[in-house]
């Protein structure tokens, strides 16, 4: 990948600056038509409208701009705080480098690098790679071992307003059939929007989202009721290349592969974390070396087992609600529009 050089980074971060608050209210987004055009959003020339200073960054005392990127390990789940956010260097802060630096196999230094940034730039999905539980209306995030429907048999369905052509259905539907094999026991099918257990659509995120953020899944708790609806939503302004497209796929021109990252969504509904395997469909970035990744991993294939052993074996007792959580990324999370 190319090393973006400080000076023209920053801006990625200024971005996150009204929209990474932990208390920052959940912003609406309008529905979006799927682009007919192969030319997506592109971000290098959003990432030079402000420039930080060119001087090194060794460790220190103070960083400047250090605070949005505290505020987007908050996000994501590396560091346990609360906004405000200051400049300097502590010791909370370099845990959370460090842990994140482990994570992602890079360089650990406990500190803001080249090598780190460039992993922070690219395109990711808004799941959290880990949540502390916190409360937010009837919204939660899917989690492992914490499944949010009690049957074999789900459905999903497309919004109409999205108007999603069929070649990019069939990236679903092969992509949902590639994941009820791998468990065994499910069987999805293709119902209506209104109908659907898993509901899927494109949206035009609002200002404020961040533009790496390629989509997020999400669990919704109907009021006055038990139902529990599952969400894949989609940013509409990327072009989201199907299988006969594949030379065109590039995250920098803003073309990604849609059955990647419906591999990758569905995969979080049916109830699997984020990996940090590269190999795995579940890693939460996608990897210029790896734009196009739809098969399951080994270490997918045994996790999805696990997670419906007990179904298998015909016992249902661990089928249970799950715990609600925050979306506490207050950029990722949009509500459909009433």
């Amino acid at each position: 990948m190319k090393s973006y050089p400080f000076a023209f980074i920053l801006l990625f971060f200024l971005l996150l600056h009204q929209s990474l608050s932990a208390n920052f209210p959940v912003p609406y987004s309008s529905t979006a038509k799927v682009k007919k055009n192969k030319r997506g959003k592109t971000f290098e020339n959003q990432w030079k409208r402000e420039i930080w200073p060119s001087e090194p960054y060794a460790p220190q005392k103070k960083i400047k701009g250090l605070s949005l990127i505290k505020n987007y390990f908050v996000e994501f789940g590396y560091l346990q705080s609360f906004a405000p956010f200051s400049d300097f260097l502590d010791p909370r802060t370099i845990s959370a480098f460090q842990t994140f630096q482990q994570r992602f196999n890079l360089q650990v230094t406990g500190n803001l690098n080249n090598q780190t940034l460039n992993q922070i730039l690219l395109p990711r999905c808004g799941v959290p790679d880990k949540s502390f539980p916190r409360f937010i209306n009837n919204e939660a995030l899917p989690s492992y071992k914490n499944r949010w429907f009690g049957k074999r048999n789900l459905t999903y369905g497309f919004l109409p307003e999205s108007e999603i052509p069929e070649s990019m259905r069939k990236v679903f539907r092969d992509s949902f059939t590639r994941w009820a094999t791998a468990t065994g026991v499910l069987n999805l099918t293709e119902t209506t929007y209104e109908n659907a257990d898993i509901k899927v659509g494109f949206y035009n995120f609002t200002e404020g989202v961040p533009e790496q953020l390629y989509g997020i899944s999400s669990v919704r708790f109907q009021e006055g009721s038990n139902v529990s609806i599952g969400e894949i939503r989609l940013d509409g302004s990327y072009y989201w290349a199907v299988p006969s497209e594949n030379d065109s796929v590039s995250w920098k021109e803003g073309v990604l592969d849609l059955e990647s990252v419906a591999m990758h969504e569905i995969g979080h509904l049916l109830g699997l974390d984020h990996s940090f395997m590269k190999e795995s469909v579940m890693y939460p970035y996608i990897l210029p070396s790896q734009q196009r990744k739809i098969q399951l991993s080994n270490s997918d294939k045994n996790n999805i087992l696990q997670q419906y052993s007990d179904a298998k074996s015909g016992y249902c007792g661990s089928w249970r609600v799950l715990v609600i959580i925050t979306l506490s990324l207050g950029f990722g999370y949009m509500v459909l529009p009433a």
